[in-house]
């Protein structure tokens, strides 16, 4: 749910976000590192970046580009019209005896919900929805099957809609690389970076990832992080081990 809740950024209340609005989907160890590569262009309806990492799929019979969750850039309304304007939106509303309840979130006026997420998804996954999931099965690349069928059917019925496809020009910056990879004048050459989980709070990785931090802001921000990291590990230390 984490995941494809992402997708129905659409439904979010105004209160939150306007429908002109622009929502850009992200991975959470994904680190955007040169703001250019995220710039809105006049007269477009937003911009994939990295566009062409992923290749293409087979669904429903027919072939699909694959494009990644990081970062897909559109206006909150289009979020939004890719479902009301869906195949699965079709199927669900000629089902016989749907409940006002269903029609409620199947409007435009639908609640940023569970709900609301689970008749849609469940209408193209069906079983797959319901399984535990564990990371890199078919569970795990729903919201990215889903995004990409949503945003390829939208344009090929609206060929009008003009959202640019981005290459990713610049290297990845992934933990893997060598230490030097992750010194000041290195890093301009990377254009995001990938980041590690939970080790990332060894003394060693968060000395290299301290070295981003300054990279990306000021120093007394990058401080500011270095000081919860090191009260968050006093935590963990003083944490009483379960008898």
């Amino acid at each position: 749910m984490s995941q494809l809740v992402r997708i129905f950024a659409g439904y979010l209340p105004d209160t939150i976000v306007n429908d002109r609005d622009y929502i850009i989907t992200t991975d959470s160890d994904i680190i955007p590192m040169h703001e250019e590569n995220y710039q809105l262009r006049k007269n477009t309806s937003g911009f994939i970046y990295n566009a062409f990492c992923c290749g293409s799929y087979e669904r429903r019979g027919k072939k699909y580009q694959m494009y990644p969750m990081s970062h897909i850039c559109l206006p909150k309304k289009l979020w939004r019209d890719l479902f009301l304007e869906s195949m699965q939106r079709e199927e669900i509303l000629k089902k016989p005896n749907l409940a006002s309840f269903d029609t409620l979130i199947l409007s435009d006026k639908a609640p940023f919900s569970f709900d609301t997420v689970s008749i849609y998804t469940r209408q193209e996954f069906k079983v797959l929805y319901d399984k535990n999931m564990t990371k890199g099965d078919a569970g795990w690349y729903m919201d990215q099957v889903y995004s990409s069928m949503l945003i390829n059917d939208y344009c090929e019925k609206y060929p009008n809609i003009r959202i640019i496809k981005r290459h990713k020009d610049a290297p990845r910056l992934d933990p893997g690389l060598p230490s030097n990879a992750w010194e000041p004048e290195r890093l301009k050459m990377f254009g995001d970076a990938h980041l590690i989980h939970d080790e990332i709070f060894d003394t060693y990785r968060w000395s290299r990832f301290k070295k981003l931090l300054l990279f990306l802001f000021n120093p007394s921000l990058a401080n500011d992080f270095d000081s919860y990291y090191k009260l968050f590990i006093l935590t963990l230390r003083e944490k009483p081990v379960d008898q």
